[in-house]
């Protein structure tokens, strides 16, 4: 990570025979490009018939004198020629990017400027040659820099907090690779720029680690990154790499505008992701690094953001963070409104490679949900090839998000067909009027990661009912027998939930994931037993279990195929007419059994021995549990 270095002092690094700090002025001998003075503090670097008049303290750095030479734009400089794929850098830098050039030779681009103003960087292309501008607070000297030189500009664009409409991401996304190519559990490894692709064959052969972490965008991204490109992602994945992709946005001082900043940043980081193959359903990580106290709420509200914009693009969320802040904020706040990351990217250097934390409650992001980076700046070689990096460990199987709040309280009133939804409080807070009197109600994520949403299931028919908005409703699949019992649930952990059914005449489970074929069947319980599902084991994969009203025993599941006799866990609690409910009780991510009693409409959950959790409803109306916000 760009982490300050743990020495404090400025950084100094060695370049060939060359000893280069960031006060130097003047031209790296071997330049291709010559310096003449120019007004107003100005200089003129002549490079392949172009004049950049830049300032005069600013560093020339030749790259083809010293192709191993790091590019990074955290210091005033002006890098002339291609990166070479093995430049030699740090894992981390001491800030992020400032007003740099780079300019590189290329006759095939098509001339033109773009600029993306979340990321702080402008691409301009002319006469054979293609200049990465990046700033950080001045992007008008950088781009009068650029005008002078010749090159075609465009207004500066605004920063949005929209998602980029379809038609221009698909223009620049490559192929996606499965989402599990951002899981993985064992050792990792992160470095400022990607390495070269004979490197990664090296260390995969020879090295304990499985996973890369790979900077993708962001205004805090410090390397320059000639290595990484979709074709270089695609051949890493066919060799068994496993990727934590890294965003480096905005940091505490910075955030200004939480809510926009942070759903700005979820969007670039979207379409620099996809640009590399990184589809829906991977993991992104955004890079927040250590801050005091006086930032908590800005970046809580900034993160909060980006993983609310993720979970809308179909993305999983990740925040990187020191355990002193970053990630001891978010484990304070769970349950406390925010939305919160479905990984948590631990930077606490005690040379331990597990995922335990003295800040992180053993409770939260249990399913496979952290990585530790446990080491910083370090040198290794394997098989020949070096590289400076930060050592990670990964438990990381990304499934449903972390739970923002608990699990929320509603009834369905068929009387009037009215879906009542309530706080803890008991009051109002939505409701929806749709349906006839006997259809039953089903609560669920049916447009993927987010807010649940109603519907209901017409046993007559055998259809089911879904709304986005609890306003427009459609005929969304009509799929089993009349007497079926309908299920919803999160079959393959992609954070979208499907329809399924359980037949009491067979005691069988018929889950689907394209809504019309089954796709397996769980033959499990009796036929007077009634059906659970959920996400007991917190790894985003809902499964099946069955409540025994007679014994008031919740069986369940957690292989899809397990009988009651084998159960991974059950649970005995509650009254003979009693119907059982579930939810995330307490926010952990983690679904629990509870209880509806209709006699006195009191919902309990089996914790802490049965806590009442609400008391709302009239008799006869049907319980719904769901994250309503």
């Amino acid at each position: 990570m760009f982490k300050q270095h743990r020495s404090g002092l400025p950084f100094r690094r060695t370049l060939g025979a060359l000893t280069v700090t960031a006060a130097l002025c003047g031209v790296v001998p071997g330049a291709a490009g010559a310096a003449s003075a120019q007004p107003s503090g100005l200089r003129d670097v002549t490079y392949r018939g172009h004049h950049f008049a830049v300032p005069s303290d600013w560093q020339v750095v030749d790259l083809a004198a010293d192709p191993g030479t790091c590019v990074h734009f955290d210091r005033h400089a002006v890098y002339l020629g291609t990166p070479g794929v093995r430049q030699d850098c740090p894992a981390h830098f001491q800030s992020g990017r400032t007003e740099a050039l780079l300019v590189e030779p290329d006759e095939a681009a098509a001339p033109g400027t773009t600029v993306n103003p979340v990321a702080h960087e402008l691409k301009a292309v002319t006469g054979g040659l293609r200049v990465t501008a990046t700033y950080d607070t001045d992007q008008e000297l950088v781009r009068r820099i650029l005008a002078d030189a010749g090159f075609p500009t465009t207004a500066p664009a605004q920063p949005r907090a929209t998602a980029p409409d379809a038609a221009g991401l698909a223009a620049t996304a490559a192929a996606a690779l499965p989402a599990d190519v951002t899981t993985f559990t064992g050792k990792g490894f992160d470095a400022c720029a990607a390495p070269d692709s004979g490197t990664m064959s090296a260390w995969r052969a020879n090295s304990p680690y499985g996973a890369v972490g790979i900077y993708i965008g962001g205004p805090k991204r410090i390397c320059a990154q000639p290595n990484l490109t979709a074709g270089w992602v695609q051949q890493q994945a066919a060799a068994g790499w496993r990727f934590m992709p890294i965003y480096a946005g905005l940091q505490s001082s910075g955030i200004t505008s939480p809510g926009s900043q942070g759903a700005a940043a979820a969007d670039d980081a979207v379409a620099q992701a996809a640009a590399l193959g990184l589809g829906p359903g991977s993991v992104l990580y955004e890079d927040m690094e250590a801050y005091s106290s006086q930032y908590s709420g800005a970046v809580l509200g900034y993160l909060s953001a980006w993983t609310a914009e993720l979970h809308a693009r179909g993305y999983k969320s990740g925040v990187y963070s020191s355990s002193d802040s970053g990630i001891a904020d978010l484990a304070r706040n769970i349950g406390g409104g925010y939305n919160l990351p479905d990984v948590i990217f631990i930077a606490a250097w005690n040379g331990v490679a597990d995922t335990n934390d003295r800040n992180v409650p053993a409770s939260a992001w249990t399913g496979h949900q952290r990585i530790h980076q446990y080491a910083a700046d370090v040198s290794e070689n394997w098989g020949g090839a070096g590289l400076r990096i930060d050592r990670d460990y990964l438990d990381v199987v990304a499934g449903r998000p972390q739970s923002a709040t608990p699990s929320g309280i509603g009834v369905y009133r068929a009387a009037d067909r009215t879906f009542y939804v309530a706080d803890r409080n008991g009051a109002d807070v939505g409701r929806n009027m749709f349906g006839n009197a006997d259809d039953m109600p089903l609560v669920g994520h049916f447009a993927g990661p987010g807010r649940d949403t109603v519907g209901v299931y017409r046993p007559a028919t055998q259809e089911f009912f879904l709304t986005g908005d609890n306003a427009n409703v459609a005929v969304y699949t009509v799929f089993g027998n009349k007497d079926d019992v309908p299920l919803v649930g999160d079959w393959d952990g992609t954070g979208k939930q499907t329809i399924g059914v359980y037949r009491p005449s067979e005691g069988a489970f018929y889950l689907t994931v394209d809504n019309l074929t089954p796709k397996y069947r769980v033959t499990f319980g009796n036929p007077n037993w009634k059906p659970v599902v959920g996400n007991w084991s917190g790894t985003g994969k809902d499964t099946v279990g069955v409540y025994d009203p007679d014994t008031q025993t919740f069986h369940l599941s957690d292989a899809n195929v397990n009988g009651p006799a084998n159960d991974d866990h059950r649970v005995t609690f509650g009254n003979p007419d009693d119907v059982p409910i579930k939810g995330d009780w307490d926010g952990s991510g983690t679904d629990k059994v509870g209880v509806y009693r209709p006699d006195t409409q009191e919902f309990f959950g089996a914790v802490n021995g049965g806590q009442l959790l609400a008391k709302y409803g009239n008799p006869g109306d049907k319980p719904l549990t769901g994250h309503w916000n």
